[in-house]
């Protein structure tokens, strides 16, 4: 068997995926005992590689990460490559996570030796294991590699029961969020949630649930932190059909197991569907949660573009649900996404008119930038960027304080994702690409066209 040692380069996006894939590692007779090491500097990944590699162990380093973070990530790569090129014993560059599951060919002609696509808990184990014994890890479902170029596959790895895998390492204290639900019926057309994980809910059971949070009471954590699509859709099949009396008999136990630490439910990271909110819903949360704001997915004030999204709501579901959450004294902080595919001016207007209406009842908005994400429907669209008169008025409520998020950046990003696209696509040239995505200048903002 040959000896391994894994690395993984952290930031503060990917840490879920990375404690959730640690976690399963700790499960497997032939990893259980691998410390994975957890870096978020590639300086420290690069030293502590290299030293592995002359005491006898394959490095393998792995990344998880977004379409958002997929230029960074394989400015990681390269510096990581360059550096360790010579090696006693070459590493193994591993990726998984969102985009490469969406877009498996691509990452893997950027350098990567391996994705692992679609859930990883079952199939990351299995892939070090086969390392270990030398064995082909392309042989495993969900491991995707390269050969004469084109791409080996024996396909998406299967969903797994999330009661089968602890969210985090139980032998480590880094990592505090539970998630609690996987997947999602909704499937909007920009979000990689449904088609990555699955277009029906996946609960992990209270029972489950409940024992990692005892688990993070007895390691002192103090904000105890669900990771779900919507927080009030846990125990439910259906969306917008919250299962009350499940829900409030969770938070009581959940409240017993507590103590004196800190319940956030319907805060980041859960927030919650604009057609979940109800009356009856947000008295529960408001008797056992510790959270003083909810943030709800409005995304546009347009119901028409909210059916170009395939979202299952309305705006006057986003009206009626702020209304509620500012009724029993939460703050409401309000999901919008800008540069959306097919936006017209009348669009524009009538997201303005809502967005003003919101903050006038005392909400704020929380702003994003429309991406093209790996996988989806909108994947392979243009990048767009948010119109002058939407972008003067952000930057006019930021001022005020009611409005937050990164917008701007996220546009950036995803106008540098298509440059680099296009070079690549022209020279094969990974570096060039990235060299001349960080020369973009952006251009000056404009409406995008319908779709």
């Amino acid at each position: 068997m040959r000896k391994v040692q894994i690395f993984v380069l952290s930031h503060k996006f990917n840490k879920n995926s990375i404690a959730a894939l640690t976690g399963a590692l700790q499960i497997f007779p032939e990893t259980a005992e691998i410390e994975p090491l957890v870096m978020w500097d590639r300086d420290a990944v690069a030293s502590a590689a290299a030293k592995a590699a002359e005491d006898g162990f394959v490095p393998v380093i792995c990344f998880s990460f977004t379409t958002l973070h997929f230029l960074d990530t394989v400015k990681d790569l390269l510096f990581l490559k360059k550096t360790l090129n010579n090696l006693p014993l070459r590493p193994l560059y591993v990726a998984g996570g969102a985009h490469p599951s969406g877009s498996a060919e691509e990452t893997l002609k950027c350098g990567f030796d391996y994705i692992v696509k679609g859930e990883g808990e079952y199939s990351f184990p299995a892939m070090i294991t086969a390392v270990m014994r030398e064995e082909d890890p392309a042989s495993i479902k969900g491991v995707c590699t390269l050969a004469d170029g084109k791409l080996v596959s024996k396909g998406r790895s299967d969903a797994v029961n999330l009661d089968d895998y602890p969210p985090f390492p139980m032998r480590l204290t880094k990592f505090s969020y539970i998630e609690i639900t996987r997947g999602c019926p909704v499937a909007c057309k920009y979000c990689q949630t449904s088609y990555i994980q699955g277009a029906r809910y996946r609960h992990r059971s209270p029972e489950k649930v409940l024992e990692y949070a005892e688990r993070l009471v007895s390691l002192g954590v103090k904000d105890i932190r669900f990771i779900t699509p919507d927080c009030l859709s846990y125990g439910s099949k259906t969306v917008g059909k919250p299962n009350i009396m499940f829900i409030e008999k969770f938070l009581n136990d959940l409240k017993k197991c507590a103590g004196e630490s800190s319940i956030h439910f319907g805060s980041f990271p859960s927030e919650v569907f604009p057609s979940s909110v109800t009356e009856e819903a947000m008295e529960l949360l408001a008797a056992y949660v510790s959270n003083n704001n909810i943030v709800i997915g409005a995304q546009t004030g347009s119901d028409r573009l909210l059916k170009h999204l395939g979202r299952s709501h309305t705006v006057d579901d986003v009206r009626k649900a702020v209304g509620l959450i500012l009724k029993k004294g939460f703050g409401a902080n309000v999901d919008f996404m800008f540069g959306l595919p097919g936006e017209t001016e009348e669009d524009e207007e009538e997201n303005i008119r809502f967005m003003t209406e919101l903050w006038t009842m005392g909400a704020k908005v929380h702003s994003h930038t429309f991406m093209p994400l790996a996988g989806t429907p909108f994947g392979s669209l243009p990048p767009v960027v948010v119109p002058p008169k939407t972008a003067k008025l952000l930057e006019k409520l930021a001022g005020y304080g009611i409005q937050y998020g990164s917008w701007k950046a996220q546009m950036e990003k995803s106008n540098r994702l298509a440059v680099f696209r296009k070079v690549f696509a022209e020279t094969n040239d990974t570096e060039r690409a990235v060299t001349e995505s960080d020369n973009y200048s952006a251009p000056p903002l404009q409406r995008c066209s319908l779709l």
